[in-house]
């Protein structure tokens, strides 16, 4: 089943045509990666289904809904989650406090009892802890639950973002440039952790340069340059596709 499409999307700043008439699906359950050359429009794609940008043309559906004009925090309690190309965490806050902004959508408790403490609000703040220690253990995160954000190493730090963003179980996870800055070792600890988030019922979508990720884990490739899809499929597809080889894998000489 199709959990999240764009149907002829594109946006325009000025005479530029960023993103440009693209159709884009995501099975439910699935990885699927966006790939293509800098400059290429990925990015702002992401900005269009997350809703930071409003598409010039097109639509975006989530679940089966138009979500076009919808805002973003609208998306986010639907259950759109997304991280960012550039590490955006609270650098002097724990990692506990970190991860707790990601229930921000599910709290529930009314002002008067947050500010008196009330035991339903005091209950709500037990399960929300809950819910991150849990997240933390499932990202290898647990050691480091007391540590200010800014104090951990950067792969850490690349983690603590994920967790942040899945603590909620959203349907759908955006995952922008997740590998970039890693090393070997931390390349294969992520791709590990993206196919077990996929595996805990949370689909995946990812921009991503390294293609040894994108390669091994991806069930589906989309291929965008100068704004506009070339190509689509499966890694076995993309690899041998000329369009794609000659804008962005390169020729194996």
């Amino acid at each position: 089943m199709v959990i999240l499409e764009t149907k002829g999307i594109g946006i325009h700043f000025g005479g530029l045509k960023a993103v440009s008439n693209v159709d884009f699906s995501v099975e439910e359950g699935s990885i699927s990666a966006i790939i293509g050359p800098n400059g290429a429009g990925k990015t702002t794609l992401f900005n269009l289904i997350a809703g930071f940008y409003t598409p010039t043309e097109g639509t975006v559906y989530f679940k089966g809904k138009d979500i076009t004009k919808m805002k973003t925090f609208e998306r986010t309690y639907m259950g759109l989650a997304r991280t960012f190309q550039n590490i955006n965490l609270f650098r002097e806050l724990s990692v506990m406090d970190n991860v707790l902004l990601g229930l921000h959508t599910k709290t529930k408790c009314d002002p008067i009892s947050s500010m008196l403490n009330l035991p339903n609000k005091l209950r709500e703040e037990r399960e929300s802890r809950k819910k991150v220690m849990e997240t933390l253990e499932f990202l290898n995160l647990a050691h480091y639950v007391n540590e200010k954000a800014g104090s951990l190493a950067y792969g850490l730090q690349k983690n603590l973002e994920i967790a942040r963003a899945i603590v909620s179980h959203p349907s759908v996870l955006l995952l922008d440039e997740p590998a970039s800055g890693l090393n070997t070792n931390d390349l294969d600890t992520l791709s590990q952790g993206i196919v077990a988030i996929r595996n805990s019922g949370i689909t995946v979508v990812l921009i991503e340069h390294k293609m040894d990720v994108v390669m091994s884990i991806s069930d589906k490739i989309a291929v965008l340059n100068f704004g506009q899809k070339i190509a689509d499929g499966n890694p076995g597809e993309i690899c041998c596709n000329p369009e794609v080889i000659d804008a962005y894998l390169g020729k194996d000489e």
